[in-house]
């Protein structure tokens, strides 16, 4: 069996289970109805510009399916922000601070140095960026053929390019957000609670959501290894970044890294 047909099995049963433990939870989850609300307005908006970037996008996917698949999709960011929320709260751990700060809830964020946050942010951003940039002139990875085949045919269907666009920003914020809403602040936590571990104990799921982050990405270089020792170490430092800041932190280093990549990746991997 590939490791992406067990990714597809393991994701799918995490899929289950929220949406099994948020309807089990439903009147504990309702006061965060709102911020699940809020990141389905945040995706809805960068599909609507993403739409808008490509000319023939409908060519591509008929508007019925794309709504289906917009739905789907709403739905398990919805249900991923709201039980992962809940479940920091049942661990005691900092969830969406900036977002609860400007909403009113001052609380949390105001325990948090905001000039240390500031710099452990750009300091995860360059030391990323710095360590990707050292492995792939040390072990000159290739594009793997499956994803060359898969690019090749969207730029043939849709004429996006190689070079940076607007369209290609969009994709790296949307898999920022959704990520980290996914592994970082869902199943995270979400094993954390499952094991009953304490704040010690706190790195065992951060390893486990790190591997399966890791095998997410897999199939994307040639030789295979060098994306898991690429992106492995960054789990494990975004998931402790959660832990000391909340969600918002590793959305925007996973965000400002993408769109880093976006520019200095071209030129260390051959495609």
């Amino acid at each position: 069996m590939k490791v992406s047909t067990i990714y597809i099995i393991i994701m799918f049963i995490f899929v289950v289970i929220f949406i099994v433990n948020s309807i089990r939870h439903r009147n504990e989850i309702r006061i965060y109805v709102k911020y699940g609300i809020l990141f389905i307005l945040i995706f809805f908006v960068i599909d609507i510009a993403s739409i808008i970037s490509i000319p023939n996008v409908f060519e591509l996917m008929p508007f019925y399916l794309w709504f289906i698949v917009a739905v789907i999709s709403y739905v398990i960011v919805a249900v991923f922000t709201c039980m992962g929320i809940y479940y920091c709260s049942q661990l005691g751990i900092v969830e969406i601070p900036l977002i609860k700060s400007f909403s009113g809830n001052t609380s949390s964020f105001d325990t948090i140095n905001q000039q240390y946050y500031i710099v452990s942010i750009f300091g995860v951003v360059v030391g990323a960026i710095l360590y990707t940039v050292v492995l792939f002139e040390l072990t000159s990875p290739d594009v793997s053929e499956t994803l060359k085949e898969l690019i090749k045919t969207q730029h043939a269907k849709s004429g996006i390019s190689d070079e940076p666009s607007v369209l290609v920003a969009l994709v790296m914020i949307v898999a920022a957000i959704g990520e980290e809403i996914t592994f970082r602040l869902g199943i995270q936590n979400y094993l954390a609670k499952q094991l009953k571990l304490n704040e010690d104990n706190y790195w065992v799921p951060v390893v486990l959501t790190s591997v399966l982050w890791s095998i997410a990405h897999a199939n994307s270089l040639e030789p295979e290894w060098v994306k898991f020792v690429q992106i492995f170490p960054m789990g494990i430092v975004l998931g402790f970044l959660f832990k000391r800041y909340g969600l918002e932190s590793c959305i925007l280093a996973h965000g400002l890294f993408n769109l880093s990549m976006m520019f200095i990746g071209p030129h260390l991997i051959t495609m």
